[in-house]
């Protein structure tokens, strides 16, 4: 199961980055963000909703915004620690590179919940 999960996130990921768009059908009903780790923006989201608030979010701080995922690494049955490039634009034509991690929790074919880290070695951490 801990591939099938990795190949869900990445799946998810890559249609995101194509469309911009995210399939609901693929959050469970009790889905948390848990961004409470985050230097800017320290939250937690739940829901589809949760989710549409969190990148409108990114939408009104950034010009500009690329969520790069560097690897897929499985932990367990239902973890998958994603590392990602973030590259964002700002209103003043200034880019700033960051990375994070976060660690998804897939339950049933669906995204139950994801908490970001400030780096890798946090979120493997976190994951056993």
């Amino acid at each position: 199961m801990s591939q099938e999960s990795a190949d869900f996130v990445r799946r998810g990921f890559e249609e995101f980055l194509r469309t911009g768009e995210f399939d609901p059908a693929d959050f469970d009903d009790e889905y948390e963000f848990d961004n409470s780790n985050a230097m800017i923006d320290a939250a937690t989201y739940r829901g589809v909703e949760g989710v549409r608030e969190y990148l409108s979010l990114l939408r009104q701080m950034w010009e500009q915004y690329r969520f790069e995922p560097e690897e897929y690494i499985p932990i367990g049955e239902e973890q998958v620690v994603v590392p990602i490039r973030i590259t964002a634009v700002g209103r003043d034509g200034i880019e700033t590179v960051a990375h994070s991690a976060v660690v998804y929790t897939v339950r049933e074919g669906k995204l139950a919940h994801a908490k970001a880290f400030q780096s890798k070695t946090d979120a493997l951490e976190a994951a056993g």
